[in-house]
């Protein structure tokens, strides 16, 4: 694999893809049924809302903002938000401005997971949530170790990262889909535009060649933790820099700093492996 720069260090250029600019896009979808459906997802994940309910929340990489409103309606006592992405922060914090209730501490903050003295002055905490992240660093391994020093002894780590597919080459190796994603980030706005109308396509072909309703699988997209069809097609086509493990080699990983895993969904080839985490009480 090619050595991968700091999504921070392109992403300062401002000619590399944005993925609060694509959240920005999204959060206008955000309606009580998206909210509803990530509560259900991140309490499922995590084994029930109690895992949650007057718990400390830290969203790493938070995106839209989505899962940190959901923690708060699941009850957490205090949930922080982070990201790099300036549109991230603002989308988050949009979304509690208009969510907002009187007994939640909710705090944004500009972070990042590879800056080891900013995480460690936001203390420790019950749950520490980082889907679809890590991976995109530029660093996973070092943004991986610095997110379990965030965890309290007996909390939980959830973490969702790419799976690493080399069998299944119709849908694209992950060597494959790191020519493509780099790809994208180099080349201009029309050709940008033709790939995500390419993708598109070849997702739709595959639904009907198996059989699947395309207009009935876009509509319930959001079913797959709220989101939305098409914002998840510019983030998986812009998703730069990339990298990605198979869950033995995540599992292994985790579980020498003195977790256990708990919970495991996998992925057959592409798309992310989410791993719930348990820190063995010191």
């Amino acid at each position: 694999m090619d050595e991968i720069k700091l999504y921070e260090e392109e992403y300062k250029k401002k000619k590399h893809f944005s993925f609060g600019k694509n959240w920005t896009e999204y959060a206008r979808h955000i309606n009580k049924e998206r909210i509803e459906e990530a509560k259900k997802s991140l309490g499922d994940l995590l084994g029930g809302t109690n895992e949650i309910n007057g718990k400390s929340f830290i969203d790493i990489g938070c995106g839209s903002g989505l899962f940190s409103l959901a923690a708060c309606l699941l009850g957490a006592k205090k949930v922080v938000s982070i990201d790099v992405d300036e549109y991230s922060l603002k989308c988050t914090e949009l979304l509690r401005e208009k969510n907002q209730q009187k007994e939640w501490q909710w705090e944004i903050k500009h972070g990042s997971a590879l800056d080891e003295n900013f995480l460690h002055s936001l203390g420790k905490f019950d749950v520490v949530y980082s889907w679809g992240v890590l991976h995109h660093t530029g660093n996973m391994w070092k943004a991986i170790g610095n997110t379990l020093q965030q965890v309290k002894s007996n909390g939980k780590l959830c973490i969702a990262i790419y799976n690493e597919n080399k069998k299944y080459k119709l849908e694209g190796t992950s060597k494959f889909w790191h020519g493509v994603k780099k790809f994208y980030n180099n080349t201009n706005s029309f050709n940008k535009k033709i790939m995500c109308w390419g993708y598109t396509l070849y997702l739709i072909t595959g639904l009907i060649a198996t059989g699947r309703n395309p207009v009935r699988y876009i509509k319930n997209y959001k079913a797959q933790r709220g989101m939305n069809f098409f914002t998840d097609i510019k983030d998986w086509l812009g998703g730069f820099p990339y990298e990605y493990a198979t869950p033995e080699k995540i599992t292994e990983y985790v579980e020498a700093e003195g977790f256990v895993l708990v919970n495991i969904k996998k992925v057959r080839s592409i798309g992310c492996n989410e791993f719930v985490f348990k820190k063995k009480e010191s």
